[in-house]
């Protein structure tokens, strides 16, 4: 028999500047589908940055709503990297 699981999910770990914690944020083949899905549904650019914004808030919590947007940016860009890097695709920020 097969069994299927979420076997060792790997992170994109990182600091915000002058700040000690360390967020650690699924890539996306370690992403739960639920929130991919509503990351790739969005239609505009305006709803996909948005929807990429929510996804760093289940994770950071409301540090995000701290941050602006060029940082926010620069998180999503490196994300996307390191999860293109794994083989999955996330798209553009």
């Amino acid at each position: 028999m097969r069994s299927f699981g979420n076997d060792a999910p790997e992170f994109f770990c990182f600091q915000i500047t002058g700040g000690k914690k360390v967020y650690k944020v699924p890539l996306a083949a370690s992403m739960p589908y639920s929130v991919l899905k509503k990351m790739q549904s969005a239609k505009s650019d305006d709803g996909k940055f948005d929807a990429q914004v929510e996804m760093l808030r289940k994770y950071m919590g409301d540090a995000v709503d701290e941050l602006d947007a060029m940082t926010l940016g620069s998180i999503l860009k490196a994300w996307a990297e390191a999860s293109n890097s794994q083989g999955a695709e996330v798209g553009e920020s």
